[in-house]
């Protein structure tokens, strides 16, 4: 199937996802498409590995290959700057680029680019690398391109971090944890309906305001209204 919107190749790489699947074929067809939809004209995905080192996975043409390996060589660039910062890096116009990073930014014009937008890898806290774009216009990211990119550098981070084969054991172990969650969302529900005279839709619906107020998870939400009533 030849991805239509970003929507589609999303829900082809989390199909691949829960079965068998090849990484580099994954990480490929991200690549390909994160430039496709968001208007760019070449890709690369650069990861940092455990010893510090960048390393390049996957890119859509020789050239941006070429451009990704400058860039680990001479550890400057969009993705080296993404890596310290943790942040969407975004360069738009030649002196911009060269003038930002004096070895890669010449390289990147004179490979005939004149924007790079580099998005980072995000796990947990940290970031595992970056989805770097690269586009012939001198133009930035609008919001619907800067959050269609997004959405492919963090399904590129699940594609690296989600192991190829999960044991019937863990598969057990993470069912028992949800259904761990779900009966104390259901005693909190409980707890705030008599709290609050209200029925159990009304109690629901205010465990999940209180969790989206404090900014935390609808179990952790939960376990802090029980825990309380506990404490009473």
């Amino acid at each position: 199937m030849n991805p239509r919107t970003p929507a589609d190749t999303l829900a082809l790489t989390t199909s691949a996802l829960l079965g068998d699947h090849d990484v580099t074929d994954l990480l490929y067809r991200i690549v390909r498409d994160s430039a496709r939809f968001t208007g760019c004209d070449a890709a690369g995905l650069l990861v940092r590995t455990p010893s510090g080192a960048l390393e390049l996975l996957s890119a859509t043409s020789h050239a941006t290959v070429e451009l990704e390996l400058y860039q680990a060589q001479v550890v400057e660039g969009p993705c080296v700057d993404l890596l310290s910062t943790g942040e969407v890096v975004e360069e738009v116009g030649a002196d911009t680029l060269r003038a930002q990073w004096p070895e890669v930014g010449p390289a990147i014009v004179q490979a005939g680019f004149n924007a790079v937008h580099a998005y980072p890898l995000r796990w947990r806290d940290g970031v595992l690398g970056g989805l770097n774009l690269f586009s012939h216009r001198s133009s930035a990211h609008d919001e619907e391109q800067a959050a269609t990119a997004r959405s492919f550098a963090d399904m590129a981070a699940l594609v690296l971090v989600q192991p190829e084969r999960l044991e019937q054991g863990a598969v057990a172990d993470r069912l028992a944890r949800a259904l761990e969650g779900r009966v104390v969302v259901e005693q909190a529900k409980g707890v705030l309906a008599h709290q609050l005279d209200v029925d159990m839709e009304t109690a629901y619906t205010a465990l999940v305001d209180r969790a989206t107020q404090d900014g935390e998870a609808l179990s952790v939400a939960a376990r802090n209204v029980v825990q309380a009533a506990y404490r009473r």
